[in-house]
């Protein structure tokens, strides 16, 4: 489907990508926005970035895990701005984590070479205290062939494929997919079937697969790809939410039927390096037996 630029989304066929009008669009927008004095304001209000620790609550999680703490990264998009790996080191402040999981978006540019987006991931994760490594998926911006590479420098890819974490005699899973926004196949239908624990988390790039992991039995929905709405309204009403399906799953912390899910507002931007009434964020999710 890369080869072909070609995309396909579930319960649709496949198409052509239609990248030209896209970048018009966003090259009219900036344009716009340099005019009206706003592109620096923009530029400021992306940099701004955040720290959130989220408590998430669950009956069944097993009781030796009872307080972890994942490390969340989405949409880095490590070309689109400059210092973003030390500005998210600041804000973690050398803290220690149980797991790093990214899921998703680690460049700006959709094709292209990658050595660049791979030599600031490691600088970053080398950074990072996690104690049980880092798990990592694709999304619509990564081609397939970064995925060796960022296993190199020492990031676990899920692609439509499982991860166990072993605590004494108990562990929980974690299921991984390929993007399923343009690169949609029925093997993350079937990864999201192989659950074999009592708890299990999700990592997918974004929400548009929320009813079929409920449907799974899956916990935890871990997404991004939003950048929740990036360029909003006052009110953080969205002028795009890039989803076909689960669009008021855009941002923030939901819940679907006995699953919870944490769509990310993205640590980095895409397309142009600007903000409006969103914040980019950092997460750090810690994990309760309610």
């Amino acid at each position: 489907m890369e080869m072909s630029n070609m995309k396909s989304k579930r319960y649709r066929n496949r198409g052509s990508h239609h990248w030209y009008q896209l970048l018009f669009m966003m090259k009219t927008f900036e344009f716009f926005l340099h005019m009206t004095g706003g592109y620096k304001r923009g530029v400021r209000n992306a940099e701004n970035i955040i720290l959130r620790d989220i408590s998430l609550s669950f009956p069944n999680l097993p009781k030796a895990f009872e307080g972890m703490t994942i490390l969340h990264l989405s949409d880095l998009h490590l070309d689109g701005m400059k210092g973003l790996e030390d500005k998210i080191l600041r804000l973690l402040d050398n803290r220690t984590v149980d797991l790093c999981v990214l899921t998703g978006d680690y460049r700006t540019k959709l094709h292209g070479h990658h050595k660049h987006i791979i030599e600031r991931l490691k600088y970053l994760i080398e950074s990072i205290q996690s104690r049980q490594g880092f798990i990592g998926i694709l999304g619509n911006h990564d081609g397939c062939h970064i995925v060796n590479p960022m296993e190199k420098i020492g990031i676990q890819m899920l692609i439509n494929e499982s991860h166990f974490i072993h605590r004494g005699d108990e562990r929980i899973q974690f299921i991984g997919t390929d993007d399923v926004h343009y690169y949609y196949t029925d093997q993350a239908l079937h990864a999201l079937e192989q659950i074999e624990t009592e708890f299990s988390i999700a990592l997918v790039h974004s929400p548009e697969l929320y009813d079929l992991a409920a449907q799974m039995g899956i916990d935890l929905y871990l997404c991004g790809h939003t950048h929740a709405g990036q360029v909003c309204l006052p009110g953080g009403i969205p002028f795009i939410k890039h989803l076909s399906r689960g669009k008021r799953y855009y941002r923030g912390h939901w819940h679907y039927q006995k699953m919870q899910g944490i769509t990310h507002a993205g640590v980095g931007t895409s397309g142009i390096p600007v903000r409006f009434n969103t914040r980019g964020e950092i997460l750090i999710h810690r994990l309760h037996r309610k």
